[in-house]
């Protein structure tokens, strides 16, 4: 029984690395939002972060979500030994 129980909780991980970057996401573009109109044309304002890396996090969460659901579904109830 722990295997389905620790793959369900593997895939809320997921679920939650996901939402939490979907906010972060958020919070990131209301800030772009709010200094865009303070970045001049000449660039001298810093380059804005790319999103590889929060990329490469979703990728690592969807991994988990669907390996998490996969071993749950697939994993049947542990058989113990009664007795030899």
């Amino acid at each position: 029984m722990r295997g389905p129980v620790w793959a369900m909780v593997t895939a809320g991980i997921g679920v939650l690395m996901i939402g939490m970057l979907v906010a972060w996401g958020t919070a990131y573009g209301m800030w772009l939002d709010e200094i865009g109109p303070f970045i001049d044309d000449a660039g001298s304002a810093p380059a804005a972060p790319t999103i590889v890396l929060p990329g490469l996090v979703v990728l690592l969460a969807v991994v988990l979500i669907i390996g998490g659901v996969v071993t749950a579904v697939t994993t049947g109830p542990e058989r113990t030994a009664h007795g030899r």
